[in-house]
């Protein structure tokens, strides 16, 4: 890991990106410098990276955004009616940079993900895996706050509208088993050792293909969720008809074929 930033360490395994919230004192908490160089940190991801992991120190993943810090409104000098606003809108520059990167990335939960910020993070990463004993929340409407860090909607397209408004509601403490049963979580681990181990593999086994394939698979995947049937199948034609004139799918059609057999 480099020793950079402050607030999060910054590391290469090849050429995945590998990011670890790094405040273990304050559970991970998202205060403005950690944004700054989690912002920072995305902004440098160039073509030699092939996937991103996003991991944290100590026990939880994320305790969410750090209540003594301005995000919560704490020591704000700004006294327009709009201040709140604009402290969101930097706030959730963030989602946006890791949700719009056209690479693979994976949050790996060593811990809870937690409130706006924390679970935020995680949603905002195409795939999770979290480690057995972990649990997933937002913060409650019973605090008479709307949910923010694009949770409201995020989450709905993975666990659907009806489970995102109970978690908003109630403040719910989704157990990570229950997660995965939902969508919300891809794999879960007994320990952190071996959760770390298997997403490292498979962010690996992602660099091994093309980029080129590799980005065009995750924007037609995304365009699945809101394109008509008809629409998605031009866009598969469409990639696939590039796909298959490049040397790496000829390449890697022969080992496919000579691995079942040698069956033309």
């Amino acid at each position: 890991m480099s020793d950079g930033y402050e607030c999060i360490e910054v590391g290469r395994l090849s050429d995945v990106m590998v990011i670890r919230l790094n405040r273990p004192n304050s559970l991970n908490a998202l205060n403005p410098q950690m944004l700054d160089e989690l912002i920072a940190a995305v902004e440098t991801i160039g073509s030699d990276i092939r996937a991103l992991v996003i991991t944290g120190s100590g026990r939880l993943f994320s305790a969410g955004v750090d209540l003594d810090t301005p995000f919560f409104m704490e020591h704000v000098t700004d006294t327009s009616m709009y201040s709140g606003k604009r402290l969101l809108d930097g706030q959730h520059r963030v989602i946006e940079a890791i949700y719009n990167l056209p690479i693979p990335t994976l949050a790996a939960l060593n811990g809870h993900a937690c409130g706006g910020g924390g679970l935020g993070l995680a949603m905002a990463c195409d795939m999770r895996f979290a480690v057995a004993g972990s649990r997933i929340w937002m913060v409650p409407g019973a605090l008479d706050v709307v949910q923010d860090f694009g949770l409201s909607w995020l989450m709905q397209r993975v666990a659907g509208p009806s489970r995102t408004l109970h978690m908003a509601l109630t403040g719910y403490r989704v157990p990570v088993d229950e997660a995965k049963i939902w969508g919300a979580v891809n794999e879960v681990f007994e320990d952190v050792e071996s959760m770390t181990a298997a997403v490292e593999d498979f962010a690996q086994s992602i660099s091994r293909s093309s980029v080129d394939s590799t980005q065009m698979l995750k924007t037609v995947v995304r365009l699945g969720h809101s394109s008509s049937l008809r629409e998605q199948l031009q866009v598969e034609a469409i990639a696939n008809g590039l796909a298959f004139q490049t040397d790496e799918f000829k390449s890697k059609k022969r080992d496919y074929l000579d691995e079942l057999g040698g069956k033309r």
